[in-house]
């Protein structure tokens, strides 16, 4: 068998995986969303800014975690300024800009967090048996291709 291809079963198992995965975060983000009116980018930069810098990242910090690119994160980052829920300020000690996690979106944030952990659950670990939990683990560190600094899985 050429090594370039996939065979029917191997498609077949790639398109499971890949619309179990869809199926599941796509109800995740959608009771988020329906519950606390934040989108998944809403909730992304927030929870790393509360995780991975106590309120506070630089921008550039901020755009590498969530996989997002400068102009991307900025625009994004605009609405949210203009909802209330971040800052920006530009860094004394260089041209950096810090982006910080207001009051508000501090407090939208431990809003969503019990719903994101009740959707998490209701809709992918509380399908799970003890034995499935162990394979998907086994199965995300096998897998895993750029794995974080502490060896803790990153925030959504």
């Amino acid at each position: 068998m050429n090594k370039n291809q996939l065979t029917e079963e191997e498609m077949n198992i790639w398109y499971m995986w890949k619309g179990s995965f869809k199926n599941i975060f796509d109800r995740v983000i959608k009771d988020l969303s329906e519950h606390t009116g934040l989108s998944e980018g809403d909730f992304g930069i927030l929870d790393r800014l509360d995780l991975l810098g106590g309120g506070k990242l630089r921008q550039q910090e901020l755009a590498d975690s969530m996989e997002w690119t400068k102009s991307r994160l900025s625009h994004h980052l605009t609405r949210m300024e203009q909802r209330g829920l971040v800052l920006r300020k530009p860094l004394d000690s260089d041209r950096g800009v810090q982006v910080i996690i207001s009051h508000a979106g501090q407090s939208a944030l431990e809003d969503a967090r019990p719903v994101a952990a009740k959707a998490i659950r209701e809709h992918f670990l509380n399908r799970l048996t003890d034995q499935d939990i162990q394979l998907i683990t086994k199965l995300a560190h096998r897998t895993n291709t750029a794995p974080s600094v502490s060896g803790k899985v990153s925030p959504p």
